[in-house]
């Protein structure tokens, strides 16, 4: 498996929220680093001052993070300001009308802008700056297929000009399949797993994207088959069972039943042929961002060619 070619400049990963697709992108970044691409890992995420996992400033400008990788958030308003000021002449004169709240009422006010915009960064940094590849931390699915009709919206709304242009050239970089590639990220749970499946049809047959493996996160494999387990967990029924036996067979049964439901709710991708790459469940008594990625990059390295 190594559905990340060299070429595919612009990574989206996406998924239902609250299915860890921020973990997944950097892991992604940071392996795409590590294999010689210089790579920005790029999140619509304002709320953070720091990036999450990577503990660095979130701004607008690519911050370096370790060798060939930096971060960076998208800012509709910063993005306009950046394409004034290097496009236009006299583009240093617009910044304050743009930060403006004549101005920022309009935009708020205008479909599509913020999206458009940040299309346009995401461009910007994937074709005309010194970057191999975007790692596009994506939103979550209801808002992401928003934001992939905008520059088809955008062109048939605007029929000549610059901004019918620049949308023309975003559609462009997101259907190409060479350059532009779709990691979808679930839970082996029923609604995230539904929304995937829509997810890999809207891109396939609606935008004829390139999109695959599913990305299964927080994946639990139980280390006995149905009837082994049986058998040991007779065990517990024994009078001479200890009572530490029978606490370690109790936490051994949750966790056989939870790879169960776990692998009844994937059977929907399995019948639609869709291949999965999993990552398996991480527990660790005390968050650490280090091991937690380390994990999730050993789990992602198949992505990239290497060895699970």
């Amino acid at each position: 498996m190594r559905p990340l070619r060299p070429t595919h400049s612009l990574i989206v990963v996406t998924g239902k929220g609250g299915v860890g697709k921020s973990l997944l992108a950097t892991s992604i970044a940071r392996l795409s680093a590590a294999a010689g691409l210089r790579t920005v890992l790029v999140t619509l995420d304002t709320r953070d001052v720091r990036h999450p996992f990577l503990d660095v400033p979130l701004e607008y400008r690519p911050v370096a993070v370790a060798e060939r990788l930096w971060v960076a958030r998208t800012d509709p308003y910063e993005s306009l300001v950046d394409y004034a000021r290097t496009r236009m002449p006299f583009g240093g004169l617009y910044q304050g009308f743009v930060r403006s709240r004549v101005f920022r009422d309009f935009a708020a006010a205008a479909p599509g802008f913020d999206e458009l915009m940040c299309l346009g960064r995401l461009y910007n940094l994937a074709v005309e700056r010194d970057f191999d590849r975007v790692v596009f931390d994506a939103p979550a699915t209801g808002h992401l297929r928003t934001l992939l009709d905008v520059p088809v919206a955008v062109q048939r709304a605007v029929q000549v000009g610059p901004l019918h242009h620049v949308a023309g050239r975003i559609r462009d970089l997101l259907l190409d399949v060479e350059r532009t590639h779709v990691l979808i990220a679930t839970l082996a749970e029923e609604l995230p797993v539904q929304e995937a499946l829509e997810l890999v049809a809207l891109c396939r047959e609606g935008f004829r994207m390139s999109v695959g493996p599913v990305l299964v996160n927080r994946r639990v494999r139980f280390g006995l088959d149905a009837g082994t387990w049986e058998r040991v967990h007779d065990l517990g029924a024994r009078p001479q069972a200890s009572p530490a036996l029978r606490a370690a067979l109790l936490v051994a049964a949750h966790e056989f039943g939870l790879a169960q439901a776990q692998a009844e709710a994937l059977q929907p991708l399995e019948q639609a042929g869709l291949p999965m790459l999993e990552i398996p469940r991480v527990v660790e008594p005390v968050f650490d961002a280090a091991r937690l990625l380390a994990r999730v990059d050993a789990a992602l390295a198949p992505l990239l060619g290497g060895a699970p």
